[in-house]
């Protein structure tokens, strides 16, 4: 599989986790009046899961440590995105931004689980 097309989809599983972290803190904040709320605004909605992280991992109980994380796996998906796999290791490392994003993801469901009751 060519290096952008596996690039492109770590990224969008990036804007999902996004999307999850930036709606978890929502319900956090406003409870059942949060389906009141339209949600993501668009003047500002975050575009990468470790700004999310930052911004609400504290109001959730996250690791700060998934911060880290995502910021490196981010910078992996632009080099390949708009480079080529370098290394032996370059398919077993997308496989564990996979399944770190899978992790994550996990995470901020659990915190949410917790929170509820």
């Amino acid at each position: 599989m060519p290096a952008k097309l596996i690039g492109n989809g770590l990224r969008e599983l990036d804007l999902f986790l996004t999307d999850l972290i930036v709606e978890a803190g929502r319900v956090d904040r406003h409870g059942a009046a949060a389906g009141h709320d339209p949600g993501i605004h668009p003047g500002r909605r975050i575009f990468s899961a470790a700004e999310a992280w930052r911004r609400t991992a504290p109001q959730l109980g996250l690791a700060p440590e998934g911060r880290a994380r995502l910021r490196q796996m981010r910078a992996a998906q632009n080099r390949q995105c708009f480079g080529q796999l370098r290394g032996e290791g370059a398919e077993a490392a997308m496989q564990r931004d996979c399944a770190d994003y899978a992790r994550l993801a996990g995470d901020v469901l659990a915190a949410m689980r917790s929170r509820m009751g």
